[in-house]
């Protein structure tokens, strides 16, 4: 499986790259740290899932979901932020993000999200975190 993680936190981004890497079965795990890095990455990688930040460099994660989606109807997309309220959660699944993961929640249920979206869950409300 191949994840491309796009997120401008550093500290994140190696914190989820080695989460990946450590699972068995992905075998790359790419990271971007804005919106167009994203998703140039996104187009040349064509990753089997996209972990997003709500807010990035140059715009936003729903914005990157939504511009990936027109590249790539089929895109699995996971938002992975901070802002976990209500109105972000709303936001991201109608932009087109298949899940939605709090930066507060366990580092277990962004794998399991990941998971979730590979097999093809289409109840995006059980793949939300906690909120």
């Amino acid at each position: 499986m191949r994840i491309l993680i796009v997120d401008d936190h550093p500290m994140v981004l190696a914190g989820c790259q080695q989460i990946f890497s450590a699972q068995n079965g992905f075998q790359e795990v790419v990271g971007a740290e804005d919106l167009e890095a994203g998703l140039s990455t996104y187009l040349a990688m064509q990753p089997d899932v996209a972990i997003l930040d709500i807010s990035l460099p140059g715009g936003s994660g729903i914005e990157l979901t939504k511009r990936i989606l027109r590249h790539d109807p089929e895109a699995r997309v996971v938002i992975f932020s901070m802002n976990d309220d209500s109105f972000s959660i709303s936001r991201a699944i109608a932009a087109g993000a298949r899940s939605f993961v709090s930066k507060c929640d366990a580092p277990q249920n962004l794998v399991d999200a990941v998971l979730g979206v590979i097999r093809g869950d289409t109840d995006t409300q059980a793949n939300l975190s906690s909120n």
